[in-house]
């Protein structure tokens, strides 16, 4: 990655937010629509609490890319002390709306991830990321940056990325393609799906398109959860890869499922071991 692709992902995903439509994100982001994936997410986010065996409200938690809070509700939920960062002010007010009904006032910071990881000393008990990995070019730097911020036995966790394509079952990658372009269909929009795919076929990406860029994995053709986990162990006693089916449709959710298909996928990280 350079510093050229970096801010060609940064601005893209700072526009692609600019206009935030919380209904419409919802209906395009399978973590928050679908319960099923909903309970992979809060089964790893106990995990990792009950890894560290404190009181939650004693936790501190880092939430980069925490956007406007739909995904800190399990962190709500568990009482503890959140720190979210996210580029956009907007997005963070309505973080902390959320938590007030929680009776919580986390502390919310306005940077891009790593200029906040680079520029601060601070150190937590649990770093997550979720729905943000593949948004970043230099992804395995973001984690290792990360990671130098988690306290010793602490976890990082992160969630809802897209697996590797040429590390799929091929059936798996045909499927979830296939399950793309019919929910697609059903959102009326599909000339614009289907340039976006003739482009990216030709191997063509442009920093004018934000779609190409706020979305940085099909730049990569997924993200690497075998080099993650590489990278990981060497600051963490244990890495678990947790794959799981991702798509749009509830139908077609329901129905990966069933076949046990795998398109996405979590990773926890904890023990996390001495400098």
């Amino acid at each position: 990655m350079n510093d050229e692709e970096r801010g060609f992902a940064l601005r893209a995903n700072i526009a692609a937010y600019e206009n935030f439509a919380e209904r419409e994100y919802i209906n395009g982001a399978p973590h928050l629509k679908h319960d099923s994936i909903g309970r992979i997410y809060r089964s790893l986010v106990g995990s990792a609490l009950k890894r560290l065996n404190e009181d939650p409200a004693t936790v501190e938690v880092l939430e980069l890319g925490a956007g406007n809070g739909l995904a800190s509700m399990a962190w709500f939920e568990s009482g503890v002390r959140l720190t979210a960062v996210d580029s956009s002010e907007p997005m963070l007010k309505g973080l902390t709306q959320r938590a007030d009904s929680f009776g919580l006032r986390p502390k919310t910071v306005v940077a891009d991830a790593l200029e906040y990881l680079d520029s601060s000393s601070d150190t937590f008990d649990i770093i997550t990321h979720v729905s943000m990995l593949h948004h970043v070019p230099d992804y395995v730097n973001l984690l290792q940056k990360s990671a130098a911020h988690v306290r010793r036995g602490g976890c990082l966790l992160s969630f809802q990325d897209p697996l590797r394509y040429d590390h799929m079952p091929a059936h798996h990658h045909f499927l979830d393609r296939a399950a793309y372009f019919a929910w697609r269909l059903g959102q009326g929009n599909v000339k614009r799906g289907l340039r976006t795919r003739l482009r990216r076929l030709r191997g063509v990406y442009s920093p004018n398109e934000v779609v190409d860029f706020e979305d940085y994995h099909v730049v990569r053709g997924g993200v690497d959860s075998r080099e993650i986990t590489k990278a990981l162990a060497a600051s963490f006693a244990e890495v678990e890869v947790v794959p799981y089916w991702s798509t749009y449709s509830r139908s077609l959710q329901a129905l990966g499922e069933r076949l046990h298909l795998a398109s996405s996928f979590g990773i926890l990280a904890c023990g996390r071991k001495p400098n």
